[in-house]
């Protein structure tokens, strides 16, 4: 029965295929055979269903590995004719190029038979002129076949690369073992005739599917644009297929996961522990069935008026909940390759609202970087992955995205800014001669952080610096005087400023510490 890739549930690092077909049935025991499925395959996971106008019984879903003499893909196939006329044609080259190599052995060696010519000469036998011509015509002769045969090299070489081509590009499209194939067998008892729409589902590996990002930050807020790269090397291509992807990830054999005693010994040796194997999402629902996706096909993607200019949108897919994973169906069906040439899809493209500051820790770097803290304030889950920004045009470099639930905030670096200048000095150590109590020293710091606002916009900036964390007792740390006051100071002494920054301004944050210890200790780590 012939079939076509009706829908795929890609998984991370799997998926699964629905093929759907028609076949017309008598009353009696069926057998039909699907061929031409994928090395890929599981053979545990396939699974057969149908509806239709015959009366019928499902009695069951077997596999059987098929060996072929030729490839069956045929993709794969074509390219192996390819590359099997390539070399014949490179084959009669060749024997032409030896049959010239003879005939110039053949008239080097009529060239070098000197002698005769004279003893013609002397015995009157021929003439001046046509000894003349005889070297003439050796000559043009020789010259021919030396021509010949340096074309015949140069097409022989390009011949050569274009066998290398072909050969590289059927490796992509092979499968492991490319001249065997899955046949899958359906038995059913008919009870009364008529026709079948069947589906056959089954789960492949070396399939899979992750998240990328282009992040646009414009004047109206930060565009998103969510993409899965999709590839897959069954060597089963994905024609004009509903895509669904699914970020569970399925297991033939799901295990609960159980403690074992835990055992502890007087002897000093090392205490063997059972690791918990890690219970697996569990898969979507089953596919729809083959009306539903003769209604999709039929039901309509609107057509754009004629002679106006629109621009390209995207549609988004739609979201939905299976157990603890999401899955996203994309609007439009598509195209995937089973060479495992990788093809980028829309899942949506949303737009959110960022919140722009600046953060600075001018003790390490005298830079403010912008930053957007942004809700994700869409259906989706962000799931981890790479992501390029953009501000407009202007292209600032790939960042990471963890997972980003629905709304759920993130944060987003844009860069620095020279706008926004900053500086940190050391205004002030001093060692306190008159702090003599018991035998104790005091030395005091003060730092000036300064600022300047370029923008002709107020701007908000966070400042981190931190004071010395002790780590004796002995030891006393004091912050003596800051202006202004910081909104954060942490049990690890770490400081963090909320200000405004008017256009033009120029504002200074100073602030004061101590550190007291015993005299005979030596500190290590102070500036």
């Amino acid at each position: 029965m012939e079939t076509t890739t009706a829908a795929v549930t890609v998984f991370p690092t799997r998926a699964r295929v629905t093929r759907a077909g028609s076949a017309a049935v008598q009353t009696g025991l069926q057998r039909i055979e699907i061929a031409d499925l994928p090395l890929a395959l599981l053979p545990d996971s396939v699974r057969a269903s149908g509806r239709g106008t015959a009366r019928a019984k499902m009695l069951g879903v077997s596999t059987r590995l098929e060996n072929y003499l030729e490839t069956p893909a045929e993709s794969a196939h074509n390219l192996e004719i390819k590359i099997q006329d390539a070399a014949d044609a490179d084959t009669n080259l060749a024997a032409r190029g030896a049959v010239l190599e003879k005939e110039q052995k053949a008239i080097d060696g009529l060239a070098a038979q000197a002698e005769m010519f004279a003893r013609g000469l002397a015995l009157r036998n021929r003439t001046t002129d046509e000894q003349s011509a005889i070297f003439d015509f050796l000559t043009r002769r020789s010259q021919a076949i030396q021509t010949e045969l340096l074309a015949l090299a140069r097409t022989r070489r390009e011949r050569a690369k274009e066998m290398d081509r072909l050969k590289r590009l059927l490796q992509t499209h092979q499968s492991a073992r490319p001249k065997q194939r899955y046949i899958a067998i359906i038995e059913l008892d008919v009870l009364a005739e008529g026709s079948l729409d069947l589906e056959l589902t089954y789960v492949v590996n070396h399939a899979g599917w992750k998240p990328l990002y282009d992040l646009r930050l414009t004047d109206s807020g930060l565009d998103v644009t969510y993409l899965a790269q999709v590839a897959q090397n069954t060597g089963e291509d994905w024609s004009n297929a509903q895509i669904t992807l699914s970020t569970a990830e399925p297991s033939l054999s799901l295990v609960i996961p159980e403690l074992h005693p835990w055992y502890i010994s007087p002897r000093p040796q090392v205490v063997p522990v059972m690791r918990m194997a890690k219970a697996m999402p569990p898969m979507p629902a089953a596919a729809p069935a083959p009306q539903a996706f003769q209604d999709q096909a039929a039901g309509a993607y609107p057509e754009a008026a004629a002679e106006e200019e629109l621009e390209l949108t995207a549609d988004s897919a739609s979201v939905s909940e299976a157990g603890a994973s999401l899955t996203y169906r994309l609007a439009a069906r598509a195209d995937i390759p089973g060479n495992n040439d990788p093809r980028k899809v829309t899942v949506a493209a949303f737009q959110l609202k960022p919140r722009l500051d600046y953060i600075t820790a001018p003790k390490l770097e005298e830079v403010a970087y912008r930053r957007a803290t942004v809700k994700n304030e869409s259906a989706y889950s962000l799931l981890p992955g790479l992501a390029q920004l953009f501000e407009g045009d202007e292209y600032l470099g790939a960042t990471r995205l963890e997972f980003i639930a629905p709304n759920q905030e993130f944060e987003l670096v844009l860069g620095a800014d020279e706008r926004i200048r900053v500086s940190r000095e050391l205004a002030a150590r001093d060692v306190e001669k008159a702090f003599i109590v018991g035998d104790r020293k005091r030395i005091r710091y003060a730092y000036t952080i300064e600022f300047e606002n370029l923008r002709d916009t107020p701007q908000t900036i966070f400042v981190r610096d931190q004071l010395p964390v002790p780590r004796d007792e002995q030891i006393k740390v004091r912050l003596e005087s800051v202006e202004p006051k910081p909104s954060e100071h942490t049990h690890l002494n770490l400081l963090e400023w909320k200000l405004i920054l008017a256009p033009g301004a120029k504002p200074t944050l100073r602030f004061d510490f101590s550190i007291e210890f015993p005299r005979a200790m030596d500190i290590a780590g102070l500036p």
